[in-house]
């Protein structure tokens, strides 16, 4: 297939003045009727100079076979791997076996591209893949853990290395209470280890580095929610969101972390552990799992801290995330065709805002929480009705371009008064 140029032929716009005005007449012509997007389809060969119309030769023209492909399933195990440990689910006592067997590929320093530092040793770091790792090393290690154990030194290196990427945005939003979980009971885990292993001094200093460690995993999670989702909701006109949803994401987590500990206080830590080896009864990420396994039948009232003031519920912060993730996009990719009439539009909203109520009942969330989100849609329609006339500007650029699509797509903005009536 040859596509032509828009545009007269390149035949007059190579005339010289003279032949022009000798051909003033054919030139206005065609101008005026050949300045149009043209194709020409076979295998003929020539030009048609007067029509503007360039065809290829015979050779030009080939067939083209399929390119033959076979269509891969993702590879579960990359996915998971891909993860941060917050995000993942389940750790398995291989999972542990692997934890300790790439401590001895943890790296000192830091790794610089163009005098920027890029990845330090804090971060997790891996010199090896686990499928190049030989079993018999492995069961190797296992024996030797089963013999020795792992001692009652905290690993503060690998309890940093699984709190990266510990943030909350919208490409992540849907795993905030996942990641809460994560975080309030590793921390219950490794506060009843300093407790009740260690004493004096060397309690003292233990339990000083948990705590500055579980309040800056803390604040990094609350103040990226409060960047993100409620910097969304602050820009559909609800002011204080922000505040009130960092707040919110603090008291949640300690909820959670009151909650775990005192579930640990009544049962013996040894027997969360699913296993007899001590070795990973010293594994506080391996423990934590079996305590959210064995606390996971608590109640969301019991994971609330009583007389909690903050003004928004884990519930709260998981639907408002979801949502806002949801109207984000919907404003970077309209799921609207602007050839539609305004009135159509006024329903759509309509019927939108009607399901925005049932999900809101369902849900089960706070008064305060359901009056902030009805209240944000009339600006998240006006913010749409913005996206859709950028479309529309899009539009008025390519009839500029191409003047004989005027009339073939919209080039009206949207009617606000239309769309508010209906």
């Amino acid at each position: 297939m040859f596509i032509g140029q828009v545009g007269m032929s390149q035949y007059f716009r190579n005339m010289n003045a003279g032949q022009k005005r000798a051909n003033i007449l054919h030139v206005q012509l065609q101008a005026a009727v050949f300045n149009r997007d043209k194709a020409e389809i076979g295998l003929h060969s020539g030009q048609d100079d007067s029509a503007g119309i360039y065809r290829p030769a015979a050779g030009w023209m080939r067939k083209i076979d399929p390119v033959p492909y076979t269509e891969l399933e993702p590879d579960e195990s990359l996915k998971r791997e891909l993860l941060p440990p917050s995000e993942r689910t389940g750790y398995t006592e291989e999972d542990a076996l692997m934890r300790q067997y790439m401590k001895q590929y943890r790296i000192e320093g830091h790794i610089y591209v163009d005098e920027r530092s890029v990845h330090n040793s804090s971060e997790p770091l891996r010199l090896i893949l686990p499928d190049q790792i030989a079993r018999e090393d492995l069961e190797r290690l296992r024996s030797e853990l089963d013999e020795d154990g792992l001692g009652t030194e905290i690993d503060w290196r690998g309890v940093k290395s699984d709190f990266v990427q510990i943030g909350i945005g919208f490409g992540n939003v849907e795993r905030f209470e996942q990641k809460a979980d994560y975080v309030a009971s590793r921390y219950a885990v490794l506060k009843d280890r300093i407790e009740s292993q260690l004493t004096g001094e060397k309690k003292e200093s233990e339990m000083q580095k948990l705590e500055q460690l579980y309040t800056a995993v803390k604040e990094e999670m609350a103040d990226s929610y409060a960047d993100s989702i409620g910097g969304f909701y602050e820009s559909l006109g609800q002011s204080g969101a922000a505040q009130d949803m960092r707040g919110s994401v603090l008291a949640a987590i300690d909820a959670k972390a009151d909650a775990y500990t005192s579930y640990l206080a009544q049962m013996d830590l040894a027997s969360l552990a699913g296993t007899d080896k001590q070795w990973l009864k010293q594994d506080d990420a391996y423990m934590a799992e079996q305590l959210r396994k064995n606390a996971a039948s608590l109640s969301e009232p019991q994971k609330q801290a009583a007389g909690e003031q903050a003004p928004y519920s884990t519930k709260d912060l998981a639907f408002a995330g979801a949502y806002a993730k949801e109207l984000s996009h919907q404003l970077q990719d309209p799921d609207w065709n602007v050839e539609e009439s305004d009135a159509a539009l006024g329903r759509y909203f309509a019927e939108r805002y009607e399901a925005l109520k049932t999900d809101i009942e369902k849900a089960g969330v706070s008064s305060k929480l359901s009056d902030m989100l009805k209240a944000s849609f009339d600006p998240f329609t006006e913010r749409f009705m913005d996206s859709l006339d950028a479309l529309i500007d899009s539009n008025r650029e390519r009839v500029a371009e191409r003047p004989w699509m005027s009339g073939l797509i919209r080039t009206e903005y949207i009617d606000r008064d239309k769309v508010n009536n209906h």
